[in-house]
């Protein structure tokens, strides 16, 4: 079987396994994406238009985390449990292919709460939005990155629980404590310079420089970065299912 044919059969595996539930997933992204939208607008009072962007393009970047560093993850480790990662790994298929089959679903997972939280922003604060046509290369090299490091997460980590725990430490930091729902000026010095080598600090960036005309954005940088976490993690990913297949 062709490499192409492997990659569609198994994105349809995967979604056919899913499929009790997907609605689950996509509501609780809206969920999500809605209170952080609603939440931090009750806790910023005469919120300027600026505050507005900035909230509005975290939560889209917090719906990208959320299902790449966290439920693909979670996904994994639950298919490791079960003994259906082996089993997939024991088949003449491309690991190449697996992988970017997880990282497909993990996309298409993500797309309604990213495009929810974009226009619930826009309709509840009132802005419009400056869209780059450079917005569709990076939202895929934000995928890349956050999808290959969940996965390289997910596989090397020992214990499921051990998984769990971490990725609910990464949404706790991508909320309250890396430059996603708030410029990096507002956090504490030694988070912004943790924050320099951080997956999320340039999918937020990449998210508001293609999406608004916020000043101190990077859009290039932002797209160069996320390329080389999606390198180094996709090789590391594929050596590791290879290597355990």
């Amino acid at each position: 079987m062709k490499p192409l044919r492997q990659y569609l059969e198994l994105v349809s595996l995967h979604l056919r396994i899913m499929r009790g539930g997907v609605w689950f997933i996509i509501m609780v992204q809206f969920a999500l994406c809605g209170g952080l939208i609603f939440g931090f607008g009750f806790l910023i009072p005469n919120i300027n238009e600026s505050a507005a962007l900035y909230i509005t393009t975290g939560a889209a970047t917090q719906a990208f985390t959320t299902v790449g560093l966290v439920m693909l993850p979670q996904f994994i480790s639950e298919a490791k449990v079960l003994g259906r990662f082996e089993y997939i790994l024991t088949l003449p298929i491309s690991r190449e292919a697996y992988l970017l089959s997880q990282i497909t679903v993990v996309a298409l997972l993500a797309t309604p709460g990213v495009l929810f939280a974009v226009a619930l922003g826009a309709w509840h604060y009132g802005f419009s939005l400056s869209i780059d046509p450079m917005v569709i290369p990076a939202v895929l090299l934000i995928f890349l990155s956050l999808a290959g490091i969940g996965v390289v997460m997910a596989v090397l980590s020992p214990h499921p629980q051990l998984t769990n725990a971490l990725t609910q430490l990464i949404v706790f930091y991508v909320v309250f404590f890396a430059p996603v729902m708030m410029p990096v000026e507002q956090l504490p010095g030694f988070l912004q310079r943790a924050s320099v080598v951080m997956p999320p600090t340039y999918a937020a960036d990449a998210v508001r420089g293609s999406l608004t005309d916020l000043p101190d954005t990077h859009l290039l940088r932002s797209m160069a970065v996320p390329s080389g976490f999606a390198l180094v993690s996709l090789a590391v990913s594929a050596g590791v299912i290879r290597k355990r297949g």
